[in-house]
């Protein structure tokens, strides 16, 4: 079966555009072109608009989550796939080889957020992974890296997604599902103060000390009524339980940076019945507002 039967019996044959989000030229940053695969055919602007209504309106209402996934999460679930667009093509092969033959044991995890899982725990975390996502699909938003793009930056995956969720028994379609940069585009693109001023914002993350009164600066002066945080492992945070009786005030929203344990973060802030958001490495520009985060598109709003 060809690429394109795949994706038409996928049912996401349409490309949506990309370039609005962050600073309004996202396609520059990944070698002149980033279309999301898309269930609709829909413009870019409407699609946007569609979820950030969405996630405006659960702010003090309901449970609302929205679970990034890229590569990363891709990988720790899938194994490694073969980009043959990727340079040197010879040390790409080698790599994903030694994997799928286990010359190199794919369960011996460790990621660039700083995660690191023995392989006699990748297992267990692999299914506790796949049950929280599939959680997450049925109250709210999976934001997943399904794109073309000029660079083929983790393209491999993008026709293996929908068939493993299928598999696993992850609800995945036009109602839960959204560009993986739509997140980002919440905090960043025009009307970004909605959800910053006057509210009551949570951070959880491995954060200390010093970053946390970064952040809190920074939150502030974006117009944050209130900064509280809810430290996690830096390194662990798929097997971490959070307790949420210590919390000074009700969030509005919840800004979470866990890596891949995301997930699990995000499952536990449930009973907060508000817009919970995985903002992954964002956070870094909160802390240092000069940081620019994937290839440059999302820094701070201006």
């Amino acid at each position: 079966m060809g690429k394109r039967n795949i994706e038409l019996k996928l049912g996401m044959n349409y490309r949506v555009s990309l370039d609005f989000v962050g600073s309004g030229n996202a396609s520059k940053a990944y070698g002149g072109s980033l279309d999301a695969w898309s269930f609709m055919d829909i413009t870019p602007e409407a699609w946007f608009s569609s979820f950030r209504r969405s996630a405006l309106d659960s702010i003090g209402k309901k449970y609302f989550p929205v679970y990034r996934m890229a590569d990363g999460e891709f990988r720790f679930l899938m194994g490694r796939k073969y980009n043959f667009h990727r340079r040197p093509l010879l040390r790409e092969l080698v790599a994903v080889s030694a994997e799928k033959l286990r010359i190199r044991n794919p369960d011996n995890w460790a990621t660039s957020w700083g995660e690191t899982y023995t392989p006699e725990e990748v297992r267990g975390l692999r299914a506790s992974l796949v049950s929280n996502i599939r959680y997450i699909a049925n109250k709210g938003y999976l934001a997943c890296y399904i794109n073309d793009n000029g660079l083929y930056a983790f393209t491999e995956y993008n026709r293996h997604i929908q068939p493993y969720f299928s598999a696993q028994k992850v609800a995945f379609n036009k109602d839960n599902y959204i560009p993986f940069h739509f997140v980002c585009a919440l905090l960043t693109n025009a009307g970004w103060q909605d959800f910053y001023e006057d509210r009551n914002i949570l951070v959880v993350s491995g954060t200390d000390d010093e970053s946390e009164v970064l952040i809190t600066k920074r939150l502030s002066s974006m117009g944050a009524r209130d900064v509280e945080f809810l430290r996690i492992s830096k390194t662990s945070s798929m097997k971490d339980h959070i307790n949420l009786d210590g919390l000074k005030n009700r969030p509005d929203v919840c800004l979470v940076a866990a890596g891949i344990g995301s997930a699990n973060i995000l499952r536990q802030l449930e009973p907060l019945q508000t817009l919970v958001l995985d903002i992954g490495g964002y956070i870094s520009c909160y802390v240092n507002p000069e940081l620019r985060q994937h290839g440059g598109v999302f820094g701070l709003p201006s």
